[in-house]
């Protein structure tokens, strides 16, 4: 299936459920379904979603809303399968940010919590440990203990192990090989 059909049909599912809860029944949910959608490059790591403002619109401006955003964009790897239930997650997110709800105050975070699959928000950390891994040329090791973490470069020495103090060796990470 196309991107463009997923993310919409994501879209779709995220508007939904959305429609269900009733702490957004005085919000009107129509023009989400106008802002475009799109996705990260595939070596972000630490980003898994974004909700793009148009130029120069001020985040703490109060009056922002859904015509102020420029684009939503997903994370591509959350839109497998196996991510699907993170994606709609971060979609219902970033779908609260173009609301209005531009920072993550008490308020934001009160609505955020109505996301009804409880599990998908808390994928986050599962998430950015398997990007960090599909990303991964090396991994940092430590001698004395053992202890390691995928990286996208070298330490080259520079950094030290937390437990034993002793500095971490690059290890490179085998890429696999395309078969022909």
């Amino acid at each position: 299936m196309a991107v463009d059909s997923v993310l919409e049909l994501l879209r779709y599912r995220v508007l939904a459920t959305m429609a269900s809860i009733d702490a957004l029944d005085d919000e009107d949910l129509t023009p989400l379904s106008k802002i475009p959608l799109g996705k990260l490059r595939k070596d972000a790591t630490r980003l898994h979603a974004v909700c793009r403002y148009n130029k120069g619109v001020r985040k703490s401006d109060s009056s922002i809303g859904p015509t102020d955003v420029r684009k939503v964009a997903l994370h591509p790897f959350a839109l497998s399968p196996e991510w699907e239930r993170y994606a709609e997650f971060l979609l219902f997110h970033e779908f609260l940010h173009a609301l209005g709800y531009a920072g993550h105050d008490r308020s934001f975070r009160q609505l955020e919590a109505e996301w009804p699959d409880f599990e998908a928000t808390q994928m986050g950390e599962q998430f950015g440990t398997h990007l960090r891994e599909k990303n991964a040329k090396w991994r940092w090791l430590c001698p004395e203990c053992g202890w390691n973490t995928p990286r996208s470069v070298k330490s080259r020495g520079r950094y030290l192990c937390r437990s034993c103090r002793v500095k971490l060796v690059d290890e490179s990470i085998e890429m696999p090989t395309a078969v022909i």
